[in-house]
């Protein structure tokens, strides 16, 4: 009898640890985001997105303004849960970057910065099924949602649509498929 006891307990204790761990998780994921972070970190923004798309010939990111752009979408345009990734994510570049490098973000080099960045990378998002349920469960990453506004805000940016892309100020007809030739920019209006 004592066993019986002793098994339900320890099975309702670790049911209560485990349930009490996915409330936490749970209650994390769908807090108010603390979006002064994010405000107080446009610069390292920026750093996050020069080093996804980095000055060449063509400005970069930074030159582009796209660190508020960035701050912008992720406030009104990302779900609840993709804030709260991003923030922490955002929490997690700082902290990394001082326990790895001992020093900030912005003052790493580019190989630190790629390195870094790198072990945030989504190896499991393959598109699949899974991958949209955990998507929907848990929002989106903070790799996935930096790659994914830092593009947007690139390629909407002056200097990304008419210094990076191909731009026809006054453009002429639609033409749905264009093909392109080898070397050419991708054209912003078309």
């Amino acid at each position: 009898m004592r066993r019986r006891k002793a098994i339900r307990n320890i099975g309702l204790l670790v049911g209560g640890a485990l349930a009490g761990g996915a409330g936490w998780r749970w209650w994390r994921m769908r807090r108010q985001p603390p979006m002064e972070v994010l405000q107080g970190n446009l610069a390292l923004l920026d750093d996050l997105a020069e080093t996804i798309i980095p000055a060449t010939d063509t400005p970069g990111a930074k030159a582009a303004g796209v660190g508020p752009v960035i701050f912008t979408l992720v406030r009104d345009c990302a779900d609840r849960m993709t804030q709260n990734n991003f923030i922490e994510g955002v929490q997690d570049v700082i902290g990394k970057s001082r326990e790895l490098y001992g020093k900030p973000f912005g003052e790493c080099s580019q190989a630190q910065r790629e390195e870094l960045l790198a072990s945030f990378e989504d190896t499991g998002d393959s598109g699949g099924l899974v991958s949209k349920v955990r998507k929907r469960l848990t929002g989106a990453s903070f790799y996935t949602t930096l790659k994914k506004y830092a593009v947007l805000g690139y390629c909407t940016s002056k200097a990304g649509a008419t210094e990076a892309m191909r731009y026809d100020y006054i453009p002429g007809k639609y033409v749905g498929s264009l093909p392109l030739q080898p070397g050419q920019r991708s054209w912003a209006t078309r």
